[in-house]
């Protein structure tokens, strides 16, 4: 037997996903740069949210980083701002398959028709998700190799089809 099961997007479908404007604190793993000089250990998968600004991480406590373990190359003390960039400032935030499948709706309401509901299937070789009406009529197919490949793919229909809960989703400028 030969397992390759992938649990978490890759870091290139995780920038796809930020670019499609999916808020990076709906992830629940996250790559965290680890300043290796083995490029195989330069990025390791940690599974917990990625730590951002915000709620916990407000301004005052980001100034209150400073550190004296924490210099310049020239001896200079950081300051708190340079201090959380150099420590969590290059993670991506990274999505389990379950996670994924959390964000997708499991009906999509219709006007004068059935919900289309989810469904997602394999056919040994493809991946399938879909949004049925009554488990046969067809609104929206996408089909890849790989689960997480069709996650995305489906994602990026329903946000461009305004199917995804708004408040996964950044807000638009």
């Amino acid at each position: 037997m030969d397992f390759k099961s992938q649990i978490a997007t890759t870091r290139d479908q995780s920038k796809i996903l930020l670019s499609l404007g999916l808020k990076p604190e709906t992830a629940d793993m996250v790559y965290h740069h680890t300043n290796s000089r083995v490029k195989s250990l330069e990025w390791e998968l940690q599974t917990k949210p990625p730590t951002l600004r915000g709620k916990y991480w407000t301004p005052e406590r980001i100034a209150k980083l400073e550190s004296p373990f924490h210099k310049h190359p020239d001896g200079t003390l950081m300051t708190g701002e340079e201090i959380f960039d150099a420590l969590w400032g290059k993670d991506v935030p990274a999505w389990s398959l379950d996670r994924l499948l959390e964000i997708m709706p499991k009906s999509i309401t219709q006007s004068n028709r059935q919900n289309a509901d989810f469904a997602m299937n394999s056919d040994g070789t493809f991946w399938f998700i879909s949004y049925e009406e009554l488990g046969y009529d067809m609104k929206h197919q996408e089909m890849n190799i790989g689960s997480f490949d069709t996650a995305i793919c489906m994602i990026r229909w329903l946000i461009h089809n305004n199917h995804l809960n708004p408040e996964y989703l950044k807000d638009k400028p």
